[in-house]
């Protein structure tokens, strides 16, 4: 099993090399680094040049913890410079790919996190192809492994410069590698960067839709899967702590792009809720999970109605929003079953038809 105390400290150190990487002057040429075009064939030969060593320090199981810190810092500072522009990053990317691939997938977890960094801060389509590779439980049997590269898949998509269009592709490999986790804070990495990405400010409408239609096709296929087991399921914890931020996400989204993902939302959230009846006994008997079940109820609660002032509102004439009571949130609290079970059958029938089956 994987310590969280040791992952969490390995990502950490991004932050150090991000800190590091404003400084000026990439230890390469600056011919190099701002290359206009593809590398040739001299330039890619000065990086394999300069990165041989580096890359050697990472392989070696001789190296000291400062020697691969220090490895790790002078691999990412030519992809941090100034002045590297995206045609060397990529060829960076590139170049370093056959180098760094066999320690990404290798099985010490330390090195592949140094060697996912290294490749984010390319900010390349080539270090998203990889982290979404590790992402993916399918391709990566290490849940250390898969959190990292969700953590990874978060960071990059601030400044990622593929191109628009590989948002669509690579949101719906992250949604399938979504679908498929099974360790709760791997997917919750990758539902994050699924919303980190639609969140781009620069990335045009039409793809932060299907980003974001991805996202809620990963959570309905993730409930559906809960709902379907005997008892309560971890992956709650997941959802607790992303409906959250789906909410915030559609409270700033115009109107017409939260009806349309609401006819995916909405089904997943009923879903969810069927899911927490069928583990009323296991969930409410354990501390940690029936928190997590508690809160992703309310979550549950708060944007179906959000939703659903926008697709029906004619069933809310007269009313304001911060008069909506919460039926299914204080039901659980008080573990009156009957009036829990009512309200999610209601709203399980208020979802199976028009408008959100249309």
């Amino acid at each position: 099993m994987i310590s969280r105390t040791l992952l969490t400290s390995l990502l950490a150190a991004s932050l150090t090399v991000t800190a590091f990487g404003q400084s000026s002057g990439g230890g390469l040429d600056a011919s190099v680094t701002g290359a206009t075009g593809t590398l040739t064939e001299a330039q890619k030969a000065s990086v394999s040049k300069y990165t041989a060593g580096l890359v050697d320090t990472l392989k070696s199981k001789d190296s000291t913890a400062k020697q691969l810190d220090e490895a790790r810092t002078a691999l990412v500072k030519p992809a941090r410079d100034p002045g590297a522009t995206l045609a060397f990053r990529s060829g960076y990317a590139a170049t370093l790919k056959p180098a760094l691939e066999p320690i990404v997938t290798g099985t010490d977890l330390q090195r592949a996190i140094i060697a996912m960094q290294v490749l984010r801060f390319t900010r390349s389509a080539t270090a998203v192809e990889i982290l979404i590779d590790r992402a993916n439980p399918t391709t990566e049997a290490d849940p250390g492994k898969r959190i990292a590269a969700g953590t990874l898949l978060i960071d990059i998509f601030d400044d990622y410069e593929g191109a628009n269009n590989t948002y669509d592709s690579n949101a719906r490999k992250i949604r399938d590698a979504a679908a498929a986790e099974t360790d709760w804070m791997a997917l919750q990495q990758k539902l994050n960067a699924l919303g980190a990405a639609a969140r781009r400010k620069d990335l045009p409408a039409d793809n932060a839709r299907t980003v974001r239609r991805a996202q809620a096709e990963a959570i309905a296929r993730i409930a559906s899967s809960v709902k379907s087991g005997a008892a309560a399921d971890q992956r709650m914890m997941s959802l607790q702590r992303v409906l959250i931020a789906v909410r915030n996400d559609l409270l700033t989204m115009p109107q017409a792009d939260r009806s349309n993902l609401a006819k995916v939302l909405a089904p997943a959230l009923a879903d969810t809720l069927a899911a927490t009846a069928a583990h009323w006994d296991s969930a409410h008997a354990s501390k940690e999970l029936g928190a997590s079940y508690a809160s992703t109820i309310n979550s549950c609660e708060v944007i179906l109605r959000l939703l659903d002032r926008g697709e029906r509102p004619t069933a809310y004439a007269g009313t304001k929003p911060e008069a909506d009571s919460r039926v299914l949130a204080t039901s659980w609290d008080s573990k009156d079953r009957t009036k829990f079970d009512a309200e999610v059958k209601r709203w399980a029938g208020i979802v199976s038809a028009a408008p959100y089956k249309s």
